[in-house]
């Protein structure tokens, strides 16, 4: 009789015990996917502004590429065709930029609310966790 009292108490530590650890692992497994998420998007932050420091780079290149020629020719790159295709590159990067800068950022809200879902997906789980505990504790008792 003794045993059996004991052994019941035993059984119902044990599943409090392992619920709440269960719990706990879920909200903290929630927890971390939030954080790589915010380190994801940080990254493509980081991509998109290297990406544009490129684009400016290869911008300036191509300009500069176009002023040796012109000079060469002996035409002013202030005028005419050589102004006019300096400004085309010009405005397609600047639309390339844009069409970059807003891409980046829906990638970046995308993760950081993909993170946000997987920390109340933990919380969730962790609570669901702790009423089954309960549960199956009062079946116990």
């Amino acid at each position: 009789m003794v045993q059996s009292v004991l052994l019941k108490k035993l059984l119902f530590a044990a599943v409090v015990v392992s619920g709440v650890q269960q719990s706990q692992q879920q909200r903290a497994f929630g927890k971390v996917q939030e954080r790589q998420s915010e380190i994801d998007a940080d990254a493509e932050g980081d991509a998109a502004r290297g990406r544009a420091i490129q684009r400016k780079k290869d911008l300036l290149r191509a300009i500069s590429s176009q002023r040796a020629k012109a000079g060469a020719a002996g035409v002013a790159f202030t005028e005419g065709s050589p102004a006019r295709i300096a400004q085309l590159d010009i405005d397609e990067a600047t639309d390339d930029l844009f069409v970059d800068r807003a891409n980046s950022l829906t990638r970046q809200r995308g993760l950081l609310s993909q993170g946000r879902a997987a920390r109340k997906e933990g919380n969730v789980a962790a609570t669901s966790t702790l009423l089954d505990t309960a549960v199956r504790a009062a079946e116990l008792s």
